[in-house]
């Protein structure tokens, strides 16, 4: 039997940063994926480092290290901007990996074994999560989004998530943040409680804001004023990458906004419009002639 095993992207994270403890993130699942495909005959790719190791890892982890498995992978997460391609790749290929061996696995699996490759998002829950992405701890599953569209923009350039979790002052510049952290949580709690988007672009815009400190989008500012004078909602930032994004809702003018947008020449650079997802990570049953072997 042949699996596909779909994983979304991540539009940053609604909130990172230090409380009661941690380093944390609330996710920000999106629907852009990578797939993993295994279970059938014949040779896999040639597979990025990371999703390499993943292989090896899950094997090991289901006591099956010297198994091959072939394993086909795809992506259309950009890289190095902070929409979790790694994750996406990791665990994708995790539970390919398993289920091509009879195993399936848990969450809170998947993110133990992406958690040892490297500091990870947790996009492939279901629904919202605050995570311990350090430890791979789950704090809450924090319940369903409200349907939202994201626009996203780049502010140029790329991030390395390893360097950047490694540098010395990280932790101490989290810290400084607390209080503002704190606050992003509590109307976080309240928004998705009332499935409200004005709560939750706030809480997502405190944060943004809070992470300057930290990792300094010069765009920032013009871009929340021009954009919520647009109808958005706040903005949401990839905490260790390059975009933000323009919280909207679901029935709004996407082309009238991103005109605007354009002309007002904020220095970013249009990548893509999304919406959220809560479904986390699927798996389904395929046929060996799927398009997705082509």
């Amino acid at each position: 039997m042949a699996y596909l095993v779909i994983s979304p992207g991540s539009c940053g994270e609604f909130i990172q940063g230090y409380a009661n403890g941690s380093s944390f993130m609330v996710t920000c699942p999106i629907n852009r994926y990578s797939y993993a495909y295994s279970g059938f005959d014949g040779i896999g790719d040639i597979l990025p480092d990371k999703a390499a190791e993943a292989v090896k890892r899950t094997l090991v982890y289901l006591k099956r290290p010297d198994t091959i498995v072939p394993i086909k992978l795809k992506s259309y997460i950009p890289r190095g901007k902070g929409l979790a391609s790694s994750t996406a790749d990791i665990s994708a290929v995790c539970q390919a990996t398993a289920l091509s061996v009879g195993e399936i696995l848990s969450p809170r699996e998947l993110a133990t074994i992406a958690l040892s490759i490297e500091p990870s998002d947790a996009t492939f829950f279901e629904g919202i999560v605050e995570f311990d992405y350090r430890d791979g701890k789950v704090i809450r599953e924090m319940g369903h989004c409200p349907d939202m569209q994201i626009l996203i923009y780049d502010c140029g350039g790329e991030v390395d998530t390893m360097s950047f979790n490694n540098r010395k002052d990280l932790i101490s510049l989290q810290k400084s943040n607390q209080t503002e952290i704190e606050k992003a949580m509590s109307f976080l709690v309240e928004g998705l409680k009332n499935q409200s988007l004005e709560v939750i672009g706030k809480a997502a815009t405190i944060s943004a804001f809070a992470n300057q400190k930290i990792l300094f989008k010069k765009p920032l500012e013009d871009f929340y004023t021009r954009g919520t004078t647009l109808g958005g909602k706040g903005v949401i930032c990839a905490h260790s990458g390059t975009v933000l994004g323009l919280i909207v809702a679901p029935g709004a003018d996407i082309e009238a906004i991103r005109t605007k947008i354009k002309d007002y020449d904020l220095g970013v650079f249009y990548l893509d419009t999304v919406r959220l997802t809560n479904q986390g990570m699927q798996i389904r049953k395929c046929k060996l002639d799927d398009p997705f072997t082509k």
